[in-house]
């Protein structure tokens, strides 16, 4: 009886131990360092690693799910994908023909592509350009009606073309570049880049699991950019460029507007408790609807202003704000998700500042690039403070969202 017993409580406990174990979904991306690189685990076996499958690992786990990623062509990635052989495919450009029979996340990475050249070849006529075969990089070149020279198996081989002068320009992305270079020992050797574009990459489900899975994307598409964090740090140049860009349009909003008129005469509210409840009947309504208070500021002069501003500026500015010293909302540009500002870096940096002793642009706050699900772009937020200041703590703090691409289009342009 008692072994009877313990071998039916054997079977119970393993399983419970089975179901506890979560799903598994099956990707194919390819391979693409530092974005997703193969090496050997544990067993001989494959594992692939790298910023964007670690974003994209990071981002089905706390779905609740795990994954098995494995290295194949593109060919075969996207025939698999058409007959619901495998769960999903990484990283990839937006494609009219898989949005017709697979569902695209949000991006899961932002590469920055650029034209290498030996010298200023791109005002050669009858450019020679050089793509890796199956590559993202390919079907852009395709899709914008360039004419490609030569197409081959790997990057390492554009670079040994380059070289060898075979082909003017490779387009691939920078940082492939970067480490390829030190890799097959060409740090010195001379390459001018002409950047092309910014290029988002997804993550494509089979018709077969997003309909099986309703509720996998939207949990997915909510924690990446936590998990892409510090994948998208700007570089000392973009921060200049930012910068320099910032300071001109923070003074022009600064003489369109009376920013400390417009917080005096906005909606305030008398206690935190009164922020929170506020905020938490913003939040449930937001984006899809308003509440009176929303609609209230929404209607301000200061509002009306900041967006007709906004929208003089040609979609180089995604969203405009100002918010109050207590981080809640007295100008937007367009409905937020949130009232309250006071918890997120865009107000807490330009405090930590102005309470050490930093006034006007010393006191700007430039954020990382992230992708801005309500307006489907990249963006960089960059925040500074209103004056006066009084005991470190700033009247109120003005925000402006910047299009990435468009902030850093002509950065490296000859």
């Amino acid at each position: 009886m008692n072994l009877r017993l313990a071998l039916s409580l054997t079977l119970i406990l393993a399983s419970t131990l089975c179901q506890a174990q979560p799903p598994t979904l099956n990707l194919y991306t390819f391979e693409s360092p530092p974005y997703q690189v193969a090496s050997q685990g544990k067993g001989g076996a494959n594992r692939i690693s790298g910023e964007t499958a670690d974003t994209v690992i990071c981002a089905a786990n706390r779905a609740g799910w795990s994954t098995r990623i494995r290295i194949t062509p593109q060919n075969r990635a996207i025939h698999s994908l058409e007959r619901n052989m495998i769960d999903g495919y990484f990283a990839i450009d937006p494609s009219a023909e898989l949005d017709t029979i697979a569902t695209r996340s949000d991006p899961v990475a932002l590469e920055k592509w650029y034209f290498f050249t030996r010298g200023d070849q791109l005002s050669t006529d009858n450019l020679r350009i050089g793509v890796v075969d199956g590559s993202n990089e390919e079907a852009w070149l395709e899709a914008n009606n360039y004419s490609i020279f030569l197409s081959v198996t790997s990057a390492s081989q554009l670079l040994a073309l380059l070289k060898r002068e075979r082909i003017d320009a490779a387009l691939m992305d920078e940082r492939v570049m970067n480490g390829l270079r030190l890799e097959n020992g060409e740090p010195d050797m001379v390459l001018e880049r002409h950047f092309v574009r910014y290029a988002p990459l997804y993550l494509y489900l089979s018709e077969s699991f997003a309909s099986s899975y309703p509720e996998f994307l939207g949990t997915f598409n909510r924690t990446l950019n936590s998990c892409m964090a510090g994948h998208l740090a700007l570089s000392d140049e973009e921060e200049r460029r930012i910068r320099s860009l910032s300071e001109s349009l923070i003074s022009e909003v600064s003489s369109a507007l009376d920013i400390p008129q417009i917080i005096a005469s906005a909606p305030r509210q008398e206690s935190f408790t009164d922020v929170m409840t506020q905020d938490s009947m913003w939040q449930a309504l937001a984006p899809f609807a308003s509440t009176q208070l929303a609609d209230r500021i929404l209607d301000l002069a200061g509002s009306r202003t900041l967006y007709g501003w906004k929208m003089a500026q040609g979609g180089l500015v995604t969203e405009a704000m100002i918010m109050n010293n207590m981080g809640t909302l007295a100008a937007i540009s367009q409905l937020t998700t949130d009232y309250w500002q006071g918890d997120e870096a865009k107000f807490q940096k330009v405090l930590d500042a102005t309470r050490q002793g930093l006034k006007g642009m010393e006191a700007l706050y430039i954020s990382p690039i992230r992708y801005d699900a309500s307006t489907s772009r990249f963006q960089v937020t960059v925040s500074a403070p209103v004056s006066p200041i009084s005991d470190g703590v700033p009247l109120g703090v003005l925000m402006l969202g910047l299009d990435a691409e468009d902030a850093l289009r002509d950065l490296e342009r000859p």
